[in-house]
């Protein structure tokens, strides 16, 4: 009779088990995309340029002629020739470094053009030109990621991975090391938020859903984002709710938690321990009885007989009555876990003889 209620508690709580299979990949998508570079385009330390002969700084002269000459007709191709010519020839001339970097410019030659304006910023760093061929550098060059967002990048990548293969203790960590170093990453925030829920924090997912909103108030899944806040906040677990089912019934905090595959352990065994205190059993023993014989005398006499006890009753019960008070007291302290991000619980059942042990410790 304790055998089948027990079977059909088990089955009425088995269906959610499927929602938590261990390792399993998460349904939600990450956000992947790049980190945005932050540094902009500067200038390399140069090097002083050699000192051109008189004869090449006449024949620079003759060549920067010619390309304007090219440039008036609408040669660019060949006005671009002749001034590269001509700063090779005098490397030391800022007129030439500047008009060959506008020439590089308006052919679409980016980094040719910051080059040259950053050769003619070192050649004449207080020419009245000089601030706009800065510009110019900034604009042109290719944006660098700095140290801290190359860092938030890889820790960024390891994050999804580890999501990816179940890893959520690993995802966590990488996502907080890649906003600890881009603390404005809207990205990084919902992806750390997909990780709070499959740990079952859902006040801190809430709250990484909302940065992500702040940082990126145009996202384009935004009407979705806000729904999902909503549900999380209907679904925030009761650590009372949680203590008491779980003294009704063993394991029953954690299929409430969330937690459905720890549930059925403790279920189980619980079951066990009270399976094993109803055991009977039955044995022969003697007793002596008296009786009456015909002629009014009473006389005693030996005999057997079989008696059925229980002799495992107490511990076993006493074991899942531990067992399922245990289990409750765990699920209430996940429950204030997954509430505020507090503490991690462990739980231990150790037999000792007729007792049994309940061990929960409490981290951060």
């Amino acid at each position: 009779m304790h055998e089948r209620a027990l079977v059909a508690v088990v089955l009425l709580l088995c269906p959610s088990i499927s929602s938590a299979q261990s390792g399993a990949v998460p349904k939600d998508m990450l956000k992947r995309s790049a980190l945005v570079a932050t540094t902009r385009g500067t200038c390399a330390p140069a090097s002083a340029p050699r000192a051109p002969t008189n004869d090449q700084r006449r024949q620079a002269r003759d060549l920067a002629e010619r390309g304007q000459q090219a440039a008036i007709i609408g040669d660019s191709l060949s006005a671009r020739d002749q001034l590269r010519q001509a700063a090779q020839l005098d490397p030391t001339d800022p007129d030439l470094a500047y008009r060959l970097a506008r020439a590089d410019e308006m052919s679409g030659a980016a980094d040719d053009a910051a080059k040259e304006y950053c050769r003619f910023i070192a050649l004449a760093p207080a020419a009245p030109e000089a601030a706009e061929a800065r510009e110019k550098v900034a604009s042109l060059a290719r944006p660098a990621l700095n140290g801290q967002a190359v860092a938030a990048e890889a820790t960024f990548r390891a994050g999804i991975t580890a999501y990816e293969r179940g890893q959520m203790t690993q995802a966590e960590a990488a996502f907080n090391a890649a906003i600890k170093n881009q603390p404005t990453w809207a990205d990084a925030y919902y992806d750390r938020a997909l990780v709070l829920v499959q740990r079952g924090q859902r006040d801190a997912a809430i709250r990484d859903f909302e940065q992500y909103l702040r940082l990126k108030p145009e996202a384009d899944d935004r009407v979705l984002v806000v729904a999902r806040i909503d549900n999380l906040r209907r679904r925030t677990v009761s650590p009372v709710n949680a203590l008491a089912l779980g003294i009704v019934i063993p394991g029953a905090g954690q299929f409430y938690t969330g937690r459905p595959v720890r549930g059925l352990v403790s279920l189980i065994a619980a079951g066990g321990a009270l399976a094993f205190g109803i055991q009977q059993r039955t044995r022969m023993v003697t007793v002596q009885q008296s009786a009456t014989d015909p002629f009014g005398n009473r006389y005693t006499f030996t005999t057997t007989r079989p008696k059925t006890d229980r002799p495992n009753l107490v511990p076993g019960v006493a074991a899942a009555g531990a067992i399922a008070v245990g289990s409750a007291i765990e699920a209430y302290l996940f429950a204030h876990h997954a509430r505020d991000g507090g503490r991690r619980v462990a739980l231990s059942v150790t037999p000792s003889g007729a007792a049994v042990a309940v061990g929960l410790t409490v981290s951060r």
